[in-house]
């Protein structure tokens, strides 16, 4: 179980450093209340989200995701999803929903993002259970001309 919590504190170490702390509170919450959090992603690369975007469209598979690369909080270091960990199974929250226990602990990691000044996106119309994000008073658009400028894309 040790290789599991490892891999969620790297992933969660790929942030930003302003939301390595609060997220480390959240994973260490979620442990001292026998939650077996388990980080699925933390930052991705550009490279990371135009594949994945395209996974469904253009590279067979199922869509995984609607936001093109430099229009998700993955990539600036602002994001992660999760999913719980049981018997080194990953349970998604449709594993978690028809079982009250599973569901309620899904429902206390929500609420301790919340609690960190996180936004989940178990509140988004579009629904993504497992999502948080924290964009540090920015908007994803400010962040993508940031970057763009930065990058000389402009």
């Amino acid at each position: 179980m040790t290789e599991f919590l490892d891999v969620s504190m790297q992933r969660i170490n790929t942030l930003n450093p302003k939301l390595i702390h609060s997220a480390t509170r959240v994973f260490d919450k979620c442990q001292q209340n026998k939650i077996p959090i388990y980080i699925v992603w933390g930052s991705r690369t550009m490279d990371q989200q135009d594949t994945l975007f395209r996974l469904g469209r253009t590279i067979p598979g199922q869509i995984v995701t609607t936001r093109r690369a430099g229009f998700s909080a993955h990539n600036y270091g602002l994001a992660l999803d999760f999913c719980l960990l049981f018997n080194k199974e990953l349970m998604s929250w449709e594993d978690c929903y028809p079982r009250d226990y599973w569901r309620n602990k899904w429902l206390k990691v929500v609420r301790f993002f919340e609690e960190e000044g996180w936004e989940t996106g178990w509140r988004w119309p579009a629904f993504e259970p497992g999502h948080a994000e924290n964009l540090l008073d920015n908007t994803l658009i400010n962040l993508y001309e940031q970057d763009s400028v930065r990058n000389n894309r402009f």
